[in-house]
């Protein structure tokens, strides 16, 4: 039995150069330019991901290296596509699926070195993230403007953005291939927007203890503490959220106030109007509420 042909290449999921097992190859020769394309089917020796790689061989630019060596060019392409040094973003599917999608062509076309397709996909990615986080305005340049007065992006990170939607505009507007260099710090710069927005949030909810922003969720923190707390108890909101009350950083007093009204109008039931008075020592009043 022959033995099997092992070469070294880009592994996709080791993110390195790594030996594989030629499962199959397929040779093709074209005499007339002495040119030898093979067609193979590798395996990697350590993580035994499969991938299609293609070696254009050019025996008629054969040059000499040494005094009894000689180098054939060869012209390697390996499918699915690698990017040497970077990897996908593990937690992708934590954002908007429109996100998430996006990102992914993008990627794909940077691979597939597609660098026209891959600057006008980048930029569509902060589109797609404007859509997703309801930011308003008339061009993306307005868009970019509001995700930083939103407070969703540093003015560092907006005036980045700015530079990828300029490598976008001239990709769509001019044709403009952009290098694979600044395609690769582009898309850094998309990750990081993905991740900042995305997938930090997710992986640091129920682990850290995160502002709580919306009145919904204040409602559902609300309602743990409550069931926690006999009936009949009249304490001020601090008192009923405890420690926990520093989560709701700058929107205690907005919940506070949207609360009250639910509990005028009847739409809220698990607390009752009590007395407005001091606690403590404090010379500030509190509304208090009563656990029903």
């Amino acid at each position: 039995m022959a033995e099997e042909k092992t070469v070294l290449t880009p592994c996709g999921s080791c993110d390195r150069d790594t030996f594989h097992k030629v499962l199959f190859s397929k040779n093709e020769t074209e005499p007339e330019y002495h040119i030898e394309t093979s067609h193979q089917v590798v395996e990697c020796c350590g993580c035994r991901n499969r991938s299609f790689r293609k070696v254009v061989s050019d025996f008629e630019s054969v040059y000499k290296i040494s005094d009894d060596e000689w180098e054939v060019p060869q012209d390697i392409m390996i499918y699915p596509g690698i990017l040497k040094g970077h990897r996908s973003l593990p937690d992708i599917n934590e954002a908007p699926v429109v996100v998430s999608t996006i990102y992914r062509q993008s990627l794909n076309a940077i691979k597939d070195g597609a660098t026209i397709l891959a600057g006008i996909g980048l930029r569509a990615t902060i589109e797609a993230i404007c859509n997703t986080e309801g930011i308003s305005g008339r061009t993306l340049e307005n868009r970019i403007d509001n995700l930083e007065k939103k407070g969703l992006v540093s003015k560092k990170d907006a005036e980045r953005l700015h530079a990828i939607r300029f490598m976008g505009n001239d990709a769509a507007h001019e044709i403009q291939p952009t290098d694979q260099r600044s395609l690769i710090i582009a898309l850094r710069i998309v990750e990081h927007l993905i991740v900042n927005l995305y997938i930090l949030d997710q992986a640091a909810n129920g682990v850290l203890d995160t502002i709580i922003k919306t009145y919904d969720e204040f409602i559902k923190f609300l309602h743990k503490k409550i069931d926690k707390l006999e009936a009949g108890n009249e304490l001020p909101l601090i008192k009923i959220l405890g420690k926990d009350a520093r989560r709701f950083h700058g929107y205690l007093k907005s919940h506070e106030t949207a609360l009250i009204s639910s509990i005028a109008s009847g739409t809220y039931n698990k607390l009752s109007i009590g007395k407005v008075d001091s606690l403590s020592s404090s010379k500030e009043k509190f509304q208090h509420f009563i656990i029903v």
